[in-house]
This record gives structure tokens, C-alpha cells and sequence, in this order.
């Protein structure tokens, strides 16, 4: 309104110099055209918002797409007043996806014994916001994200072992839109996602963190080493079993033919099997082939 009474006024006092002095309307129209040019400028918002001022005033609205700004009204360029975007620069527009990445978050475990480094990011929508949204809420959506996961995570692993922790963690990394929504909540932003960076992984802030993950982990390989040694016994006390077996089943079969045919017939039986399989060896054997006894 302001801006429109202003240009009203200026149009008016140029007509009127030029109806009191018509000679003077090439430098009015020169005049107005330099005027024009200087306190006039293009704004093209497409895919963003801006925050438009009026000088001298506390007018203030958002507005997107291509329009006209002249004086009073100016393009606000301080990033300050961009509210929980003031780190991205420009305001987003209501519905856009965003791709946030966090600061690296230090989480103690183990009762503060312990500390691990975790790289994050978050995915969301925007959320409808006004002016006042901005006025309210300074501080960066970076922020405000990074300093709500840190503290769902300290409060979910501080008192666990540090093994337990990496695995709540973990598990934090797979809830489902609405679990992450209500972890995170920041102002005209709707986390629908939190996710490792593809890049980082959990890992130790410290030096004692350190150590104790590669203890951890040599626990786990000899674990795993027993467990194959044990598996590998196992299978050998089977195979004996199944031996012992066999030759129970042996001796059986060959008190079984004692009692039957008595140990001389016993004796005859073992060879005429001998002599069964040595005819059908010599029935395999070629023409020209001479077979030999071994020698004793």
C-alpha cells in the first residue's frame, strides 16, 4: 500500500511539472525513466521464496515467482532474517523435499565411559511457515537437527555397553516416517527420513573408544574361530560314531556267519569271496596284460 502511494506521488508531481511547464516534459520523461530504472527491479522466484520488506515501515510478507519490486519495497538480502534457513541462503518453498546434512554428533555410552562419532543426514518436507515462523525460530534447521538427534541418541545408548549402543543406533537408522517425525521435531520441517552418511559410519570419538571397538572385535573373531573348531569336532565325533557303527555292524555279521558255518567255513566263505572278486578283475583286464602277485 505504502509503495503504491509513494509511485502515485511521483507520478503525480512529474504530470503536474509537466502541465506547468511543457517544455520541461523531455527532462521529466528522461527523469522518470532514470527513476524508474533505479528504484525498479525484476525479482524471478522460481522454486524459492522471498522475504520483501517496505523501507521505513514494518510491512513485511513472502512472495515467490516473477514480479516487480519498486521503492519503498526492497528484496531482503540479510540471511539473518531468513529464520531456520538462513544457512541455505534462500527460503524454500512449502511442499519442496530437502536433503539435510548434519554435523557430526558425539554420543557418550557406557555411562560416559565411552564416545562415538556418528555422521547423519535427514530428509523432509516443508512445511507451511510465515513471517512470524521466521521471526521466532533463528536458529538454523541444521542446528536444530543436530542438536534433537544428538540428544535422542544420548538418551537411548548412555547407560548401554558399547556393543548394545552401536546396535540401538543402529536400529534408530531404520524407524519408519512417523517414529522419525516424532524423533525430530523442527519448525516448518517434517523429517521423514534419517539416514547414515553413504560416506561415514559409526565409528570412535577417542582414542579409548578405539581400543575398545578393536577388542570387541578380536572377542568376535575368536568366537567365530571356536565356533568353527567346535563344529569341525562335532563333525569328526560323528564320523567316528558312524565308524564305530560300521564296524559294530561288522563284527555282528561276521559272529552271525561263524555261528552259521563254523570258523572253517568261515575261512571258505572269506575266499570264495577273494577269488569271486580277483574273476572279476581278471575279466577286466585286456588280452595282452600279464597280472602279477605282489610281492611279500
Amino acid at each position: 500500500m505504502i509503495a503504491m502511494i509513494i509511485q502515485g506521488a511521483v507520478i503525480g508531481v512529474l504530470a503536474i511539472l509537466v502541465a506547468l511547464i511543457p517544455d520541461a516534459f523531455p527532462v521529466v520523461a528522461i527523469a522518470f525513466t532514470l527513476w524508474m530504472f533505479s528504484t525498479c527491479n525484476v525479482v524471478m522466484a522460481h522454486g524459492h521464496r522471498v522475504l520483501v520488506r517496505t523501507f521505513g515501515t514494518n510491512e513485511v510478507s513472502l512472495r515467490d515467482g516473477c514480479f516487480w519490486l519498486c521503492f519503498p519495497q526492497y528484496r531482503v538480502q540479510d540471511k539473518k532474517q531468513l529464520g531456520p534457513w538462513c544457512q541455505r541462503g534462500q527460503l524454500p518453498q512449502v511442499g519442496q523435499v530437502l536433503d539435510i546434512d548434519v554435523p557430526a554428533i558425539l554420543v557418550p555410552v557406557d555411562n560416559g565411559l565411552y564416545c562415538l562419532q556418528v555422521n547423519t543426514k535427514v530428509i523432509g518436507k516443508v512445511e507451511s511457515y510465515t513471517v512470524q515462523d521466521l521471526i521466532q525460530n533463528p536458529v538454523p534447521v541444521e542446528q536444530r537437527c543436530h542438536d534433537t538427534i544428538a540428544q535422542a541418541l544420548r538418551v537411548a545408548v548412555y547407560d548401554k555397553p558399547l556393543e548394545d549402543a552401536i546396535a540401538e543406533i543402529q536400529r534408530t537408522f531404520l524407524k519408519d516416517a512417523d517414529s522419525v517425525s516424532a524423533l525430530i521435531a523442527v519448525p516448518a520441517f517434517r523429517a521423514t527420513q534419517l539416514l547414515l552418511d553413504a560416506n561415514a559410519c559409526i565409528g570412535p570419538a577417542d582414542d579409548a573408544t578405539k581400543n575398545a571397538l578393536q577388542i570387541c572385535v578380536q572377542r568376535k573373531q575368536q568366537s567365530a574361530k571356536r565356533a568353527v573348531l567346535e563344529a569341525s569336532m562335532e563333525t569328526e565325533e560323528q564320523n567316528v560314531k558312524v565308524r564305530r557303527i560300521e564296524l559294530q555292524a561288522k563284527r555282528e555279521q561276521m559272529e552271525l556267519e561263524r555261528d552259521i558255518y563254523g570258523k572253517d567255513g568261515c575261512a571258505m566263505v572269506e575266499a570264495s569271496k577273494n577269488c569271486k572278486v580277483l574273476y572279476m578283475n581278471w575279466s577286466t583286464v585286456p588280452n595282452n596284460t600279464v597280472l602279477t602277485l605282489p610281492a611279500i
